[in-house]
This record gives structure tokens, sequence and C-alpha cells, in this order.
């Protein structure tokens, strides 16, 4: 998961609901702070309408903001979200989604990030905001906590 990507990271690191999800690193730019990642949910995501279930497109939303946070940041924070409000724009059918994560304010003690969800066909299906806590690691990052 994103090893040639994004360098000192290794898959092993990643929250259990990213790999659960199937997230993938697509692309990083550091200097923008902006992350794009792919999912390859389980079908266990899907709901009685046969589309992914909504809380699993912000979880993928705050899996992706918060390992952006991360790696953006230098590997130095486990973050915890305080808040996430979403707009959900359309269903979402079963299959590959991408959504794009940036940084827009980062201080000492939170971060303020947003992301943009895109369903397989590459239409806008989500956008979450959310403000998120920063804790400093004491030492080795955490395998279980190191980005979510």
């Amino acid at each position: 998961m994103g090893a040639a990507i994004v360098p000192g990271f290794s898959a092993d690191q990643a929250p259990a609901t990213a790999r659960w999800l199937g997230m993938d690193v697509v692309s990083w730019d550091r200097e923008a702070a902006t992350l794009r990642v792919s999912f390859d949910p389980p079908r266990d995501v899907i709901n009685f309408g046969g589309v992914i279930q909504g809380g699993f497109l912000v979880a993928m939303m705050d899996d992706a903001m918060g390992f952006n946070a991360f790696i953006s940041m230098d590997m130095k924070n486990a973050q915890a979200s305080i808040d996430i409000h979403t707009h959900f724009f359309r269903p979402v059918a079963y299959g590959r989604t991408e959504v794009e994560a940036r940084i827009v304010r980062a201080g000492r003690n939170v971060a303020f990030v947003e992301a943009e969800l895109f369903d397989k066909d590459g239409i806008l299906a989500a956008r979450a905001v959310s403000s998120t806590k920063l804790t400093p690691f004491g030492g080795d990052i955490p395998k279980e906590t190191a980005s979510g």
C-alpha cells in the first residue's frame, strides 16, 4: 500500500479499516499536501439498495484524510477525528472508488482536512470536511495507531 509513493511508510502501518476497505495509494503530492487513494471494498459494504452504504463512504474519506495528514506532516502525529461533515451527491454503485484528500490548514494540535470521493466512473459522489486532533508520537510509530 503506497510504499513506493510514500517513502518511509509500509503497509503494516496502515489501520485495519484501510486494509479491509482495500485502500491503495494512487498519488501523493507532498508540496500540495494532497493524496489520492483508491478503495476496492469487500461486498459486505453493500446496503439493501444495492449501493455502498454511506457510513463506509465516510470511512473511506476519513481514512484518506487521516493518512494524508499523517504522511504530509512527516509521520510525526497520530490523528483522531474531532468531527466529520459529509455531503452525499449521488449513490455509489459497488466497485472501485477514489478519494482525493487535502490538508486545508494545520496547526500544532488540529488539522483541517477535506476529501472528495469519486465513483467507479470518476463522478464526484460525496464530499467531507473534518477537523482532526494531532497527537505527537513519543518514539517509534505504533503500528495500530499510525494513521487512524
